[in-house]
């Protein structure tokens, strides 16, 4: 058995300092220069340390050269900052030792600090957890409420379609049995109720739509269609208020023998919204042009008008439930926005998107894309059509 030398009570209280203690020690000489760093400072900084300068681990408002520690003799506790391997600055307690023609640095941190940094870092994060429980709430009242809301809005609107209808109906049957017998005045003020039912209804099919979008009731009935009938219903839908304004829609579609598989009606109901908004908008005696084409990714529509144009800041959310462009229609009145916003809804259903250009001054351009999977040869159409 080999005898070994006995440890002394210095031998290892240093052993203990340089590789396990929780505190940075360092020998600097004159010119500030680290000769030793202890396990626990090279951990803490990061750094192999040793001939290094002492300002590589200070923040910058303590780098001094020569360093005044070292001009100085060692008197009493200082607080040093020091640039963690972590990026963040801490704060040391730091003791000078006078060793031969060095100091030997000591540095720890104040473990009160450590404690109320701690108890603060609990206590934030009570604050948390109550804050998010709190959010969790307000979404689920939030969620409710939107639902409530859906409700009341299908149910609202649902009620008021009939009585409009007939509004609607029997200015219309008034228009055709009496004719031309009305006074002018008279008759004026029968094409100003028909007109206004008109509104009234299409609002109350707009907010209906909505509502059923957002119960998340948007079913779609996939059809093989022509693109050339997809804009001729909404055409004649439109045609009255172009007639009045002198406007024309000058279409061009050219899908070389391909059809289109979408839900034919809600496609439609694109094209109404898009043209009703052109013409809107359009100059008196104007062109609004329909295109359509074949795409790199699928089918591209769009829609444009010589109007005045739309800002961007209102372009970019001409998409958006009641985010009109804040202009008024010619006839004085104001859009309540929904057109847009169900439009686009019903194309990205489809796997689509929508867009909008525009130069103030020179006219806007609204249109969609639906993706390749929407388009389909003529044979592959007649066929499945004959399989249904």
């Amino acid at each position: 058995m080999t005898d070994r030398a006995p440890v002394t009570l210095a031998d290892a209280g240093w052993r203990f300092l340089c590789e396990r203690a929780g505190v940075a020690v360092l020998l600097i000489d004159a010119t500030a220069t680290i000769r030793f760093a202890n396990a626990h400072a090279r951990k803490l900084t990061g750094l192999t340390l040793e001939g290094g300068p002492l300002e590589q681990i200070l923040l910058d408002g303590q780098r001094d050269k020569p360093h005044p520690w070292v001009a100085t003799a060692p008197d009493e506790t200082r607080l040093v900052n020091v640039r963690t391997a972590a990026g963040l600055p801490e704060t040391l307690y730091v003791t000078l030792v006078p060793v031969g023609d060095g100091l030997l640095l000591f540095g720890q941190t104040d473990a009160g600090e450590q404690t109320r940094l701690r108890r603060e870092v609990l206590v934030l994060n009570h604050e948390l957890s109550n804050l998010s429980r709190e959010l969790a709430q307000s979404n689920a009242d939030l969620a409710e409420m939107n639902e409530q809301k859906t409700r009341f809005l299908g149910m609202a609107t649902h009620d008021l379609r009939k009585p409009a209808g007939l509004v609607l109906s029997y200015a219309e049957m008034l228009a055709e049995d009496l004719g031309d017998g009305l006074p002018v005045e008279q008759r004026r003020l029968l094409d100003t109720i028909r007109s206004a039912a008109q509104s009234m209804r299409r609002v109350i099919d707009d907010f209906l739509d909505v509502a059923m979008i957002e119960a998340g009731r948007l079913n779609l009935d996939l059809q093989a269609c022509e693109a050339a009938d997809l804009t001729r219903a909404p055409q004649l839908l439109v045609g009255a208020a172009a007639t009045r304004r002198n406007v024309r829609i000058a279409t061009d579609l050219d899908f070389s023998g391909q059809r289109l598989r979408v839900d034919g009606p809600k496609i439609e109901q694109v094209f109404t919204n898009l043209l009703s908004n052109a013409i809107e908008h359009a100059p008196d005696g104007s062109t609004v042009r329909v295109d359509g084409r074949v795409a790199v990714d699928g089918a591209r529509f769009s829609v444009s008008d010589a109007g005045p144009g739309i800002p961007e800041e209102q372009r970019a959310r001409l998409f958006g439930a009641f985010c009109a462009t804040g202009g008024k229609k010619k006839d004085g009145e104001r859009s309540i926005g929904l057109g847009l916003a169900i439009s686009r809804r019903i194309v990205e259903a489809h796997g689509g998107r929508v867009f909008a250009t525009s130069v103030p001054g020179a006219g806007t351009t609204v249109g969609f894309t639906l993706p390749a999977n929407c388009l389909t040869v003529a044979e592959q159409a007649n066929k499945e059509g004959g399989e249904r």
